[in-house]
Protein backbone atom coordinates (compact mmCIF):
# COMPACT_ATOMS: atom_id res chain seq x y z
CA UNK A 1 0.00 0.00 0.00
CA UNK A 2 1.15 3.58 -0.60
CA UNK A 3 -0.46 6.95 0.19
CA UNK A 4 -0.19 9.48 -2.18
CA UNK A 5 -1.54 12.95 -2.85
CA UNK A 6 -3.79 12.24 -6.00
CA UNK A 7 -3.67 13.70 -9.71
CA UNK A 8 -7.22 15.81 -10.50
CA UNK A 9 -8.13 12.11 -12.42
CA UNK A 10 -7.37 9.98 -9.34
CA UNK A 11 -9.61 12.41 -7.54
CA UNK A 12 -12.52 11.69 -9.30
CA UNK A 13 -11.96 7.91 -9.12
CA UNK A 14 -11.47 7.92 -5.35
CA UNK A 15 -15.05 10.15 -4.89
CA UNK A 16 -16.80 6.65 -6.90
CA UNK A 17 -14.82 4.33 -3.75
CA UNK A 18 -17.22 2.07 -2.80
CA UNK A 19 -17.33 2.60 1.50
CA UNK A 20 -16.95 0.13 3.73
CA UNK A 21 -20.97 0.84 5.00
CA UNK A 22 -22.07 2.96 2.79
CA UNK A 23 -22.03 5.93 5.13
CA UNK A 24 -20.21 9.21 4.31
CA UNK A 25 -21.23 11.30 1.45
CA UNK A 26 -22.60 9.91 -2.04
CA UNK A 27 -20.19 10.06 -5.14
CA UNK A 28 -22.41 12.52 -6.14
CA UNK A 29 -21.93 14.83 -3.15
CA UNK A 30 -18.58 14.67 -3.65
CA UNK A 31 -18.32 15.05 -6.82
CA UNK A 32 -20.32 18.44 -6.68
CA UNK A 33 -17.42 19.52 -3.48
CA UNK A 34 -14.93 18.97 -6.14
CA UNK A 35 -16.47 20.81 -9.01
CA UNK A 36 -17.12 23.63 -6.70
CA UNK A 37 -13.35 24.07 -5.72
CA UNK A 38 -14.09 23.11 -2.10
CA UNK A 39 -12.68 19.48 -2.61
CA UNK A 40 -9.05 20.05 -4.44
CA UNK A 41 -6.55 17.42 -5.10
CA UNK A 42 -3.23 19.17 -2.97
CA UNK A 43 -5.77 19.25 0.09
CA UNK A 44 -6.14 15.22 -0.53
CA UNK A 45 -4.72 11.81 0.14
CA UNK A 46 -5.41 8.49 -1.61
CA UNK A 47 -4.32 5.45 -0.42
CA UNK A 48 -3.47 2.86 -3.48
CA UNK A 49 -3.00 -0.74 -2.95
CA UNK A 50 -0.43 -2.98 -5.46
CA UNK A 51 -3.12 -3.78 -8.36
CA UNK A 52 -3.23 0.39 -8.19
CA UNK A 53 -6.81 0.50 -7.19
CA UNK A 54 -7.71 3.13 -4.36
CA UNK A 55 -8.76 1.13 -1.24
CA UNK A 56 -9.08 4.84 1.04
CA UNK A 57 -9.75 8.43 0.83
CA UNK A 58 -8.86 11.23 2.58
CA UNK A 59 -10.09 14.95 1.35
CA UNK A 60 -10.23 18.17 3.64
CA UNK A 61 -12.46 20.61 2.33
CA UNK A 62 -12.28 24.94 2.40
CA UNK A 63 -14.87 26.91 1.71
CA UNK A 64 -12.75 29.33 -0.02
CA UNK A 65 -10.48 27.77 -2.35
CA UNK A 66 -7.63 28.95 -0.47
CA UNK A 67 -6.73 26.28 2.74
CA UNK A 68 -8.85 23.90 3.96
CA UNK A 69 -11.27 24.14 7.36
CA UNK A 70 -12.43 20.56 7.85
CA UNK A 71 -11.55 16.75 6.72
CA UNK A 72 -15.21 16.14 4.85
CA UNK A 73 -14.24 12.37 3.59
CA UNK A 74 -12.30 9.81 5.20
CA UNK A 75 -13.15 6.25 4.77
CA UNK A 76 -11.67 2.82 3.38
CA UNK A 77 -12.90 0.66 0.56
CA UNK A 78 -15.73 -1.87 1.25
CA UNK A 79 -14.43 -5.36 3.29
CA UNK A 80 -10.78 -4.42 3.62
CA UNK A 81 -9.06 -6.46 5.91
CA UNK A 82 -6.73 -3.68 7.51
CA UNK A 83 -9.45 -0.62 7.75
CA UNK A 84 -7.78 0.51 10.50
CA UNK A 85 -3.85 0.82 9.32
CA UNK A 86 -5.25 2.57 6.15
CA UNK A 87 -7.63 5.13 7.95
CA UNK A 88 -4.03 6.21 10.22
CA UNK A 89 -1.96 6.33 7.34
CA UNK A 90 -4.25 8.76 5.56
CA UNK A 91 -4.42 10.92 8.25
CA UNK A 92 -0.76 10.88 9.46
CA UNK A 93 0.81 11.58 5.88
CA UNK A 94 -2.31 14.27 4.97
CA UNK A 95 -1.17 16.35 8.21
CA UNK A 96 2.21 16.09 7.11
CA UNK A 97 1.41 17.67 3.97
CA UNK A 98 -0.91 20.20 5.47
CA UNK A 99 1.17 21.29 8.05
CA UNK A 100 3.98 21.99 5.46
CA UNK A 101 1.80 24.53 4.20
CA UNK A 102 1.28 26.26 7.33
CA UNK A 103 -2.69 24.58 8.09
CA UNK A 104 -3.11 23.95 11.52
CA UNK A 105 -3.51 20.36 11.75
CA UNK A 106 -5.42 18.04 12.79
CA UNK A 107 -8.92 19.78 11.28
CA UNK A 108 -12.37 18.80 12.51
CA UNK A 109 -14.42 15.75 10.87
CA UNK A 110 -17.83 14.49 11.03
CA UNK A 111 -19.13 11.43 10.09
CA UNK A 112 -22.39 10.78 8.70
CA UNK A 113 -24.31 7.67 9.81
CA UNK A 114 -27.73 6.61 9.93
CA UNK A 115 -30.14 7.48 12.42
CA UNK A 116 -30.01 4.23 14.23
CA UNK A 117 -26.38 3.67 13.43
CA UNK A 118 -25.93 1.36 16.84
CA UNK A 119 -28.30 -0.77 15.29
CA UNK A 120 -26.32 -2.16 12.39
CA UNK A 121 -22.87 -3.90 13.25
CA UNK A 122 -21.04 -2.82 10.15
CA UNK A 123 -21.42 1.05 10.47
CA UNK A 124 -21.00 0.73 14.72
CA UNK A 125 -17.54 -1.29 13.98
CA UNK A 126 -16.96 1.74 11.42
CA UNK A 127 -17.89 4.73 13.87
CA UNK A 128 -15.39 2.54 16.99
CA UNK A 129 -12.78 2.41 14.44
CA UNK A 130 -12.58 5.71 13.11
CA UNK A 131 -12.73 7.52 16.86
CA UNK A 132 -9.87 5.39 17.90
CA UNK A 133 -7.89 6.42 14.94
CA UNK A 134 -8.64 10.03 14.97
CA UNK A 135 -8.02 10.16 18.43
CA UNK A 136 -4.76 8.63 18.39
CA UNK A 137 -3.62 11.38 15.65
CA UNK A 138 -5.33 14.22 17.98
CA UNK A 139 -8.76 14.33 17.55
CA UNK A 140 -9.76 13.09 20.96
CA UNK A 141 -12.67 14.87 21.48
CA UNK A 142 -15.99 12.98 19.90
CA UNK A 143 -19.96 14.54 19.46
CA UNK A 144 -22.83 12.74 18.39
CA UNK A 145 -25.21 15.40 16.71
CA UNK A 146 -28.96 14.88 14.99
CA UNK A 147 -29.35 16.43 11.31
CA UNK A 148 -32.88 17.32 10.87
CA UNK A 149 -34.88 18.92 7.60
CA UNK A 150 -37.67 20.07 6.82
CA UNK A 151 -38.58 20.16 3.18
CA UNK A 152 -41.26 22.37 1.08
CA UNK A 153 -44.98 21.46 1.35
CA UNK A 154 -44.33 21.11 4.84
CA UNK A 155 -47.05 23.31 6.79
CA UNK A 156 -45.37 26.08 8.31
CA UNK A 157 -46.49 27.62 11.56
CA UNK A 158 -47.88 31.02 11.73
CA UNK A 159 -45.57 33.47 13.34
CA UNK A 160 -46.25 33.94 17.21
CA UNK A 161 -47.76 37.53 18.07
CA UNK A 162 -46.20 37.19 21.61
CA UNK A 163 -42.86 38.33 20.14
CA UNK A 164 -41.55 40.51 17.28
CA UNK A 165 -38.24 39.87 15.39
CA UNK A 166 -35.85 42.90 14.84
CA UNK A 167 -32.52 43.48 13.22
CA UNK A 168 -28.97 44.40 15.89
CA UNK A 169 -25.77 45.19 15.71
CA UNK A 170 -22.65 42.88 15.59
CA UNK A 171 -22.16 44.26 19.41
CA UNK A 172 -25.51 43.72 20.52
CA UNK A 173 -25.10 39.84 19.45
CA UNK A 174 -22.16 39.39 20.79
CA UNK A 175 -23.43 40.57 23.71
CA UNK A 176 -26.57 38.19 23.48
CA UNK A 177 -24.74 35.30 22.42
CA UNK A 178 -22.42 35.56 25.76
CA UNK A 179 -25.21 35.60 27.73
CA UNK A 180 -27.14 32.50 25.95
CA UNK A 181 -24.06 30.57 26.41
CA UNK A 182 -25.00 30.23 30.30
CA UNK A 183 -26.38 26.56 30.78
CA UNK A 184 -26.59 26.31 27.36
CA UNK A 185 -27.09 22.50 25.93
CA UNK A 186 -24.62 22.78 23.48
CA UNK A 187 -21.60 20.35 23.70
CA UNK A 188 -19.28 22.72 22.45
CA UNK A 189 -20.43 25.32 24.23
CA UNK A 190 -19.47 23.75 27.43
CA UNK A 191 -16.14 22.64 26.10
CA UNK A 192 -15.17 26.14 25.09
CA UNK A 193 -16.41 27.58 28.49
CA UNK A 194 -14.26 24.98 30.29
CA UNK A 195 -11.34 26.84 28.77
CA UNK A 196 -12.39 30.33 27.83
CA UNK A 197 -14.73 33.09 28.53
CA UNK A 198 -18.39 33.83 27.43
CA UNK A 199 -17.30 37.03 25.78
CA UNK A 200 -14.78 35.76 23.84
CA UNK A 201 -16.72 32.40 23.09
CA UNK A 202 -19.27 34.82 21.83
CA UNK A 203 -16.99 36.99 19.38
CA UNK A 204 -16.33 33.48 17.70
CA UNK A 205 -19.22 32.68 17.13
CA UNK A 206 -20.62 35.82 15.45
CA UNK A 207 -17.54 35.51 13.37
CA UNK A 208 -18.51 32.17 12.55
CA UNK A 209 -21.92 32.93 11.27
CA UNK A 210 -20.84 35.76 9.51
CA UNK A 211 -18.50 33.72 7.28
CA UNK A 212 -21.59 31.65 6.42
CA UNK A 213 -23.68 32.05 3.01
CA UNK A 214 -26.39 33.22 4.56
CA UNK A 215 -26.76 37.23 4.77
CA UNK A 216 -26.50 38.97 7.55
CA UNK A 217 -28.96 41.08 7.60
CA UNK A 218 -31.46 38.21 8.29
CA UNK A 219 -30.28 37.92 11.50
CA UNK A 220 -33.10 39.01 14.38
CA UNK A 221 -33.27 39.32 18.08
CA UNK A 222 -36.65 38.76 19.48
CA UNK A 223 -38.74 40.54 22.30
CA UNK A 224 -42.02 40.16 24.27
CA UNK A 225 -44.38 42.08 24.50
CA UNK A 226 -43.14 44.10 26.62
CA UNK A 227 -39.78 44.75 25.12
CA UNK A 228 -37.70 42.95 27.05
CA UNK A 229 -35.28 40.54 24.67
CA UNK A 230 -36.01 36.72 24.97
CA UNK A 231 -33.92 35.22 22.35
CA UNK A 232 -32.09 35.13 19.17
CA UNK A 233 -32.74 33.67 15.65
CA UNK A 234 -29.77 34.02 12.96
CA UNK A 235 -31.45 32.41 9.68
CA UNK A 236 -28.30 31.06 7.65
CA UNK A 237 -27.72 28.80 4.75
CA UNK A 238 -24.74 26.25 3.89
CA UNK A 239 -23.33 26.09 0.14
CA UNK A 240 -26.70 24.42 -1.00
CA UNK A 241 -29.58 25.33 1.10
CA UNK A 242 -31.11 27.37 3.67
CA UNK A 243 -30.23 26.19 6.97
CA UNK A 244 -31.52 27.14 10.48
CA UNK A 245 -28.43 28.76 11.55
CA UNK A 246 -28.63 29.96 15.58
CA UNK A 247 -31.30 29.24 17.62
CA UNK A 248 -31.16 30.46 21.64
CA UNK A 249 -33.55 31.96 24.35
CA UNK A 250 -32.19 33.87 26.99
CA UNK A 251 -31.56 32.39 30.77
CA UNK A 252 -34.12 34.19 32.07
CA UNK A 253 -36.65 33.50 29.99
CA UNK A 254 -36.49 29.51 29.31
CA UNK A 255 -39.18 27.29 29.79
CA UNK A 256 -42.26 29.33 28.68
CA UNK A 257 -41.59 27.81 25.18
CA UNK A 258 -40.41 30.72 23.17
CA UNK A 259 -38.08 27.93 21.14
CA UNK A 260 -40.98 27.23 19.41
CA UNK A 261 -41.50 30.85 18.30
CA UNK A 262 -37.76 31.24 17.29
CA UNK A 263 -37.69 28.48 15.24
CA UNK A 264 -40.91 28.95 13.54
CA UNK A 265 -39.54 32.69 12.65
CA UNK A 266 -37.02 31.27 10.79
CA UNK A 267 -38.23 28.18 9.67
CA UNK A 268 -41.37 30.93 7.59
CA UNK A 269 -38.52 33.19 6.63
CA UNK A 270 -37.00 30.81 4.77
CA UNK A 271 -39.65 28.79 3.28
CA UNK A 272 -41.06 32.29 2.01
CA UNK A 273 -38.31 32.89 0.00
CA UNK A 274 -39.22 29.82 -1.59
CA UNK A 275 -36.48 27.05 0.30
CA UNK A 276 -37.13 24.05 -0.61
CA UNK A 277 -35.10 22.21 1.97
CA UNK A 278 -34.05 23.73 5.19
CA UNK A 279 -31.32 21.83 7.62
CA UNK A 280 -30.74 21.74 11.21
CA UNK A 281 -28.33 20.10 13.28
CA UNK A 282 -28.48 19.47 17.00
CA UNK A 283 -26.00 17.78 19.70
CA UNK A 284 -28.07 14.24 20.50
CA UNK A 285 -28.00 15.35 24.44
CA UNK A 286 -30.18 18.50 23.66
CA UNK A 287 -33.09 16.52 23.71
CA UNK A 288 -35.37 20.08 24.37
CA UNK A 289 -34.26 21.55 20.75
CA UNK A 290 -34.87 18.01 19.07
CA UNK A 291 -38.26 18.05 20.26
CA UNK A 292 -38.37 21.67 18.60
CA UNK A 293 -37.77 20.70 14.83
CA UNK A 294 -40.45 17.71 15.31
CA UNK A 295 -43.34 20.02 16.69
CA UNK A 296 -41.70 22.56 13.59
CA UNK A 297 -42.30 19.58 11.25
CA UNK A 298 -38.52 19.00 10.83
CA UNK A 299 -37.74 15.21 10.55
CA UNK A 300 -34.43 13.42 11.86
CA UNK A 301 -32.46 12.15 8.97
CA UNK A 302 -29.24 11.61 9.66
CA UNK A 303 -26.80 11.20 12.93
CA UNK A 304 -23.09 12.63 12.80
CA UNK A 305 -20.67 12.28 15.02
CA UNK A 306 -17.93 15.42 14.95
CA UNK A 307 -14.91 14.33 15.76
CA UNK A 308 -12.29 17.27 17.01
CA UNK A 309 -9.16 18.13 18.67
Amino acid sequence: MRIETPTPELLHEAATMATASGTGMTSVQIETEIAAGRLQPQWSQVAIDDTGQVIGRALWWGRDHQTPIALDVWDVMAGHAEAAKVLRALLERGHAILAARGVPVPLPHTMRVPVAWRDAAAVAEEVHTKIVEAAGVGLGHHNERRQFEWVQGTPVTSPSPRLRFEPADDDTFISLFARAAHGSLDVMTRRELATTDALSLAREEVGYYRSCPGDRDWWRLARDKRGAIVGIAIPSATPTNRNVGYVAVLPEHRGHGYVDDLLGFITAFHAASGAERITATTDAVNTPMAAAFERAGYQCVETRIDLER
